[in-house]
């Protein structure tokens, strides 16, 4: 089974349990690998490691409480950037036309910071700036896909909808998990006001399956944007992988010190021989598929950085200023891999090199031009930030005089990609910069 999320807008995302426990690995950073591993290590009697620490862990139980933890998936998402950032960078790894990604933007900038859509989709399709304007439907289609692609529950309209959104993705959909969803669909209004005698009357339920509906809601994050600002930006990054040079060549390498792995107690075999029932047979397929793709994981990892730092070689030579423009496309066509596969095994995954240690993601630089010679958004940010910083602080330059600049040194942008990248780069306009 491929790590990848083959998302289609045709399609909504049925996430199965192997699926999900497939993204939590890929997407994971080290720390959260820890964290995962120490969890499977507590629940699955076939499991050892090669990790002292973790070992040493073995044989607690998970330290859930009395009641069945519902949701969980996607637990990692969140790193070290605004939700808006965030919502770009999940959404750029599909290839839109134009039309579509200005609707896109339109729809992202019209999320507030609890995660709403704050704005109809009649309003934003009269804000978007073209001629033919897209249907409500193709808007809709779009929207969803924000909602499928992203944290969940991001992108609802409605508190309801923002429920509903986590309740779909619930590995086991049973009774408790159906009741939840008319309760949130019809009565939030009378769980608000606790009337657990409508409620129970309303769902046709016992006394036990209310509180466990009620438990299960109350589980859910009914503002999930604001994760985004609760991220804590002290914490240590260790590399991934390392970019070294020896003897001339540029070789890449994992961090064994990171690496942990999985592996089978002794005599797993013999166990499952001489035991007759089928869940321990199914614990020991957990284990195999466990540690399978925990090897896949360092091995995509390690793809993944290679292919990156081969088109990144003038980086690794001179630094920054000297980065490549890349694409998420370029290198999963090179690696026949999904563009979405890509960009999780990316995300909150670090190499180490010359020049400091930079986040995977940190590579992948959009061309702005149309020339061979195009610069890379990151180059360009430099220029702009260049300039800017070395203008006259009475006359600053305004964004049409920078990308007049630009244009004379041959590097093709428009005025509003300027104000973009200036925004970017948090600089204020230049009748705000006078001195």
């Amino acid at each position: 089974m491929k790590l990848g999320l083959n998302l289609k807008l045709s399609q909504s995302i049925k996430l199965t349990p192997l699926l999900q426990q497939s993204i939590k690995l890929l997407h994971a950073s080290q720390s959260e690998l820890k964290d995962l591993i120490e969890e499977y290590l507590s629940e699955n009697f076939f499991l050892n490691t090669n990790d002292k620490t973790l070992l040493s862990k073995k044989n607690l139980k998970p330290q859930n409480s009395s009641h069945e933890i519902y949701y969980d998936i996607f637990k990692s998402e969140v790193k070290n950037q605004s939700l808006k950032e965030y919502l770009v960078e999940n959404i750029a790894i599909f290839n839109f036309g134009s039309e579509d990604q200005l609707t896109i933007s339109y729809l992202i900038d019209s999320i507030d910071e609890n995660g709403y859509l704050t704005e109809s989709l009649q309003d934003i399709r009269n804000s978007i700036p073209i001629e033919k304007k897209p249907k409500i439907q193709e808007i809709e289609k779009l929207l969803k896909l924000i909602q499928n692609s992203t944290h969940p529950g991001i992108g609802a309209r409605n508190l309801s909808e923002c429920l509903i959104i986590q309740l779909e993705l619930i590995e086991n959909q049973n009774q408790i998990c159906n009741l939840a969803k008319i309760l949130v669909k019809t009565n939030l209004n009378t769980l608000a006001n606790k009337n657990y005698a409508s409620l129970k009357k309303s769902l046709k339920c016992s006394d036990i399956d209310l509180e466990k509906v009620i438990a299960l809601i109350k589980n859910l994050n009914p503002k999930p944007g604001l994760i985004f600002q609760k991220i804590d930006r002290t914490a240590y990054i260790t590399a991934d992988v390392f970019a070294k040079k020896e003897n001339d060549k540029w070789v890449i390498s994992l961090n064994e010190e990171n690496n942990i792995k999985l592996k089978l107690i002794e005599n797993a075999q013999n166990i499952i021989n001489t035991s007759p029932g089928n869940e321990i047979k199914e614990q020991f397929q957990e284990a195999k598929w466990l540690i399978k793709n925990l090897n896949e994981r360092s091995i995509s990892i390690l793809r993944v950085a290679r292919a990156i730092m081969l088109n990144q070689i003038d980086f690794l030579e001179n630094g920054e200023s000297s980065i490549n423009s890349l694409t998420l496309k370029k290198i999963a066509f090179d690696l026949e891999l999904h563009e979405s596969t890509i960009s999780r095994i990316s995300t909150n995954k670090f190499i180490a090199t010359p020049h400091g240690i930079y986040e995977m993601k940190f590579f992948f630089n959009p061309s702005v031009g149309k020339d061979s010679d195009a610069f890379s958004s990151k180059s360009l940010l430099n220029k702009i930030n260049f300039l800017i910083s070395n203008e006259n602080p009475k006359k600053p330059y305004s964004d049409s005089e920078i990308c007049k600049i630009l244009n004379d040194d041959g590097i093709e942008i428009a005025r509003r990609t300027v104000a973009k990248y200036r925004i970017k780069l948090k600089i204020l306009p230049s009748n705000q910069r006078k001195g």
